[in-house]
């Protein structure tokens, strides 16, 4: 599932406002959970609380300190979740949707594993055969 994200942070300065796709740019593509909070209007214990109640389904990476970074991914699973709760779901419902989702991904991107492959070997074979001089 591809999901868009638009949303306005503060740059370091707090003198300009920067699209969220600048700043994860600027920033190596990953966020502190300080600036997804403030991007997202979510509390950081709410977001602490659904890593771990959403386990498997986004895991922010941590630095050698600990310290949570989210990416474009990370980030998109939030507003998922965050669309979702404010619909009415629980938890459990909310869960089951996305773990759903993450099958179709995953069920996707195995075939489109498949076909980068097969691309790979007609290619390959052409290139092969055109430096062997069989084609002109």
């Amino acid at each position: 599932m591809k999901v868009k994200v638009r949303v306005i942070l503060p740059d370091k300065n707090h003198k300009k406002v920067i699209s969220i796709k600048a700043a994860m740019e600027r920033e190596n593509q990953l966020l502190t959970i300080s600036e997804v909070s403030k991007s997202l209007n979510i509390s950081k214990h709410t977001l602490r609380f659904w890593e771990k109640e959403f386990m498997g389904l986004f895991a922010p990476r941590r630095t050698q300190g600990g310290q949570r970074r989210f990416s474009v991914e990370d980030i998109s699973r939030v507003e998922e979740i965050k669309k979702m709760r404010n619909k009415g779901m629980n938890l459990s419902e909310i869960r089951t949707r996305l773990a759903q989702g993450q099958k179709k991904d995953g069920l996707n991107l195995h075939r489109i594993d498949l076909l980068a492959h097969r691309v790979a070997e007609a290619v390959k074979a052409e290139v092969y055969d055109f430096l062997e001089g069989r084609i002109l």
